[in-house]
């Protein structure tokens, strides 16, 4: 399973293409992005597919006043009849490139 954004920077409130890209069809997949370290709400991610492994969205998440915000991606997805859960972690970039 792999996360990867269009944009090398990940930066606050501007849109970011994502893509998820399984190594193999699963289905029910679910995906939210939050504060890691710092309660800034939950934000759902719709994602498209056309096979069941790969995955695309948009995302737009807030800025926080810090200048540094980890964000939490949760992807739950079922695999051979199992619920799994997988997280990443990333850093956002505060000041827009």
């Amino acid at each position: 399973m792999q996360l990867s954004f269009a944009q090398s920077k990940a930066p606050s409130e501007q849109p970011i293409d994502l893509a998820l890209s399984f190594s193999n069809i699963v289905s029910d997949v679910k995906m939210s992005v939050e504060g890691r370290d710092m309660f800034m709400g939950m934000i759902p991610v719709l994602l498209n597919t056309e096979d069941q492994q790969s995955y695309q969205a948009q995302l737009i998440y807030g800025s926080c006043s810090s200048d540094y915000m980890v964000w939490r991606a949760t992807v739950t997805f079922n695999y051979q009849g199992t619920t799994r859960q997988v997280w990443f972690d990333f850093l956002a970039d505060a000041q827009p490139q």
